[in-house]
């Protein structure tokens, strides 16, 4: 790592420097060099921060923000931009006065004193019943804008005529900005897996290319001779919405140079699998069992991801092992031993398959009696 001088070290070595060359003379504060020099070795400490800086911001490893773009596009990598959440189908039930028009552009919030806001993109036109159907978009992109059928809506300004709005279907599709975590590892992913004419980590690669995508799995001939399926992990570490996985696919299938045909391809939302973790733990001492509970969330939660991260694709059930998670939890600082740990109440190994993710569920830690 690169090292950099501190303002004291700059500001001695150009007294050391000056007295070379001036010959010996008083250069305590208040004298002449001393004004001289001091104000030289401040602006010198704030360039070498500069250089420190530039030099983080062009590693992947370390840069952030634009400055990690500049790193990743080496690659031809982008940053995935947020995404607005809308309808799939034209599921939004107006109702009213037959005949009526519900123009396009006419906005609609959620309740609370935080609403969110939605526009319907085009003109609906209630029947003879006063019944019609629109489509419905989030105005600002964002998982935030993914709503719940049933969900209640209000127009934001009077709609003569209008008497009630219903949300029939989910509003799916919202996806925040990749994140500076999810865009390095995506790098990563890229240079450190060979992605080529159509392999595994090829189709990893295209998933990611996706908004909404954070992590994928891909399993060979796993639904039969010639196939490929490909699991999907969402933002927050949840399975992304039927609309993200539909454009993953269509994405995928435009992508893929070689394979098997479209009927061949399965692209699926990865389905949560809760583990739950419990065991008595003898406490060193200033220790509290909260803050302990919490370090041990934390290194499971990291083993988990590991998990998720591993290369092997023949690996289609995967382990979490009973003896890693004693050992996660007598590495804690503040655990001195432990005894009685089990995962979802046994003290064995637990699994999860290819469609799963594991999520950490309830963490209960006991003190020893």
């Amino acid at each position: 790592m690169i090292q950099i001088p501190t303002e004291e070290e700059i500001f001695n070595r150009l007294v050391s420097r000056y007295l070379t060359v001036a010959g010996p003379m008083n250069v305590d504060e208040g004298s002449i060099p001393y004004d001289f020099l001091k104000p030289t070795s401040m602006e010198l400490a704030e360039a070498y921060r500069f250089i420190l800086a530039l030099y983080y911001a062009l590693w992947v490893e370390y840069a952030e923000g634009e400055n990690l773009d500049l790193a990743v596009s080496t690659q031809g990598i982008t940053r995935k931009l947020a995404t607005k959440a809308k309808l799939p189908t034209p599921q939004l039930k107006l109702t009213g006065i037959p005949g009526d028009m519900i123009p396009a552009g006419s906005r609609f919030m959620t309740e609370g004193i935080a609403p969110l806001f939605f526009v319907i993109p085009e003109d609906v036109r209630l029947d003879g019943s006063g019944v019609g159907f629109g489509s419905l978009q989030a105005e600002e992109a964002g998982q935030k804008g993914n709503l719940k059928a049933g969900t209640k809506l209000l127009p934001v300004q009077t709609i003569n005529g209008l008497q009630s709005v219903e949300l029939l279907a989910d509003l799916e599709g919202g996806a925040d900005n990749e994140s500076d975590k999810d865009l390095r590892n995506r790098y990563w992913q890229k240079v450190r897996r060979r992605a080529t004419s159509g392999n595994a980590a090829h189709y990893v690669e295209w998933a990611l290319e996706v908004p909404g995508v954070t992590a994928a799995r891909v399993f060979e001939n796993l639904d039969g001779p010639n196939t490929v399926r490909v699991v999907l992990l969402g933002q927050n570490g949840l399975p992304p919405d039927p609309t993200i996985v539909a454009a993953a696919r269509a994405h995928i299938l435009s992508q893929r140079p070689l394979g098997p045909g479209d009927d061949g391809i399965f692209v699926v939302a990865a389905t949560p699998k809760t583990f739950d973790f419990y065991s008595l733990v003898k406490l060193a001492k200033n220790f509290v069992i909260a803050d302990v509970t919490e370090a041990y969330k934390a290194a499971l939660a990291a083993y988990l991801s590991d998990l998720l991260e591993s290369t092997d694709a023949e690996e289609t059930t995967r382990r979490i092992v009973w003896t890693k998670a004693g050992a996660l939890l007598h590495g804690v600082k503040g655990v001195e031993d432990y005894s009685g740990l089990t995962i979802n109440g046994e003290a064995a190994n637990a699994t999860f398959g290819p469609d799963e993710v594991p999520v950490i569920g309830t963490v209960t830690l006991e003190v020893m009696a």
